[in-house]
């Protein structure tokens, strides 16, 4: 076997191993320090203190794994990114211990979104055509990466709300984009990707319902950071012959499919709570995993189904990779719009082209009842929530 590939599987299985014997140990720090996620009826969905701590078995897995796997010196720029990974580690380590304002953590992510684009040389520089669009100054897109950046790490951030979703999108999304860099010959950031997975494999086995520890801020913060890196580079992929050949010319929207959880997410929650005269950084039981409990379906279940949206998403994403790249685009939005909840956004819609459906076909429970609770509670919680619930610090 080639010296190359065992010292990238060394690196990988090391990083798993990391991860699993570790957790055990941050459980009995957070045991004897009193580090826990305990339940407050309003935001958080469980009913018993769970440990924090699991973002830095991720943190010290991953940036182990992937610098004994031989490919890290092949990244342009790596001390950069690993400095703006540490930054956001420490960053994202007192916010699970101490609250962090919006303000300090925008700081921080800004200054590690200027490390990758001037450190790293990171930064997206061509559309590709999407809305007519090609290749764009430097200032352009510097300021499109990081914007794509903070999108993706905050949008992450807020997808981590029941146990074992976002380890479970960070694996789909860790497996895709790798996918993606192997058949491009792009082998640093495959092994990235590869590593990432290890590391969340291995967190998800105590992450997974019932969970017996939460990845924090701390790992939301370093995952998401991870996957924006990867969703960046993704974009460029369309200059690659092997890559197009494969997968046809969906470089710049293919991130979208992938990410299409934390992404849509956040947008509709944004919308709702504007909409309803709340602050968008307000915290709430408005996410599309919610809504998903609340038909019935529990942790485990929602979880199944929103892993099988995702991957759906991305499937038919892919399936029209042959057609022009807006098709791709409408295909990557449209799927997103009808297989996630919406809170009867699409009901009305059809109610007002005169087609009414039976109030009793979303996910096996009464769609009237689940809309009342949900604006029960946006009328009811919006100021409790902000007195005794964390906020979410999403930017």
């Amino acid at each position: 076997m080639d010296a190359v590939l065992i010292q990238v599987l060394a690196g990988t299985i090391i990083a798993f191993i990391i991860t699993y014997f570790t957790i055990p140990i941050l459980k009995k720090v957070a045991y004897l320090t009193d580090l826990y996620d305990k339940p407050d009826n309003e935001r958080k969905v469980h009913d018993r203190y769970v440990p924090t701590l699991g973002g830095i078995a991720i943190f010290i897995a991953f940036f182990v794994g992937f610098s004994l796997s031989g490919m890290a010196e092949q990244i342009i720029g790596y001390p950069y990114l690993a400095a703006g990974l540490l930054m956001l580690f420490f960053t994202g380590l007192k916010d699970d211990i101490v609250d962090l304002s919006a303000k300090i953590k925008l700081g921080v992510e800004l200054t590690v979104a200027a490390l990758l684009i001037f450190g790293c040389n990171m930064y997206i520089s061509n559309f590709y055509g999407v809305f007519g669009i090609y290749e764009i100054p430097f200032w352009a897109g510097a300021l499109v990466t990081g914007f794509t950046m903070i999108v993706v790490v905050n949008s992450f951030n807020l997808i981590d709300g029941i146990d074992g979703l976002a380890g479970g999108v960070g694996i789909i999304a860790s497996i895709a984009f790798g996918i993606g860099f192997l058949i491009a010959g792009e082998f640093a950031l495959a092994t990235l990707s590869l590593v990432l997975f290890s590391t969340l494999t291995a967190f998800l086995l105590y992450n997974y319902n019932p969970a017996s520890i939460f990845m924090g801020d701390t790992g939301s913060l370093v995952v998401g950071f991870l996957l924006s890196v990867l969703a960046i580079n993704f974009v460029g992929l369309n200059e690659n012959p092997a890559y197009t050949a494969a997968l046809g010319y969906t470089s710049p929207i293919l991130p979208i499919a992938i990410l299409a959880l934390p992404l849509f997410d956040t947008i509709t929650v944004f919308y709702k709570r504007i909409r309803n005269g709340r602050s968008p950084f307000s915290p709430g039981q408005d996410h599309i995993h919610h809504s998903v409990l609340r038909a019935g379906f529990g942790h485990k279940g929602t979880t199944a189904i929103l892993y099988f949206c995702n991957l759906f998403i991305i499937m038919l994403t892919l399936s029209v990779r042959s057609l022009d790249i807006h098709v791709g685009l409408a295909m990557a939005i449209l799927s997103m719009f009808m297989l996630l909840p919406t809170n009867g956004f699409k009901r009305n819609i059809l109610k007002k082209m005169g087609i009414e459906l039976e109030r009793n076909t979303l996910y096996g429970k009464d769609m009237q009842n689940l809309q009342t609770e949900e604006r029960a509670f946006e009328s009811n919680g919006s100021s409790s929530t902000r007195q005794k619930a964390k906020s979410e610090q999403a930017v």
